[in-house]
């Protein structure tokens, strides 16, 4: 699906040459589209600041968090989501 969504290619357009049949490829794209929004549901996010230590960014999803300092650009942080994501 990442490769789709870098082609800039119509679903026709980038199913067709490699053999996949449009209709599962659309299908099966928004299965997953629904599945990353149902895991996506339970993303918490919280900026913190205390005066011993400098402001951080926390990323929660479950059991795992992400600690980062809030100077980190956010760039980066959109970047390290989508590979995430992928």
């Amino acid at each position: 699906m990442a490769e789709f969504e870098q082609s800039n290619l119509s679903q026709k357009d980038f199913c067709e040459p490699r053999g996949i049949n449009p209709a599962y490829f659309s299908q099966r794209r928004l299965e997953l589209q629904r599945d990353a929004e149902d895991n996506h549901a339970g993303f918490a996010l919280a900026v913190s600041q205390s005066p011993a230590t400098q402001q951080t960014l926390q990323l929660r999803l479950g059991r795992t968090e992400l600690v980062l300092p809030l100077s980190v650009s956010p760039r980066w942080v959109a970047q390290l989501v989508k590979e995430l994501s992928a």
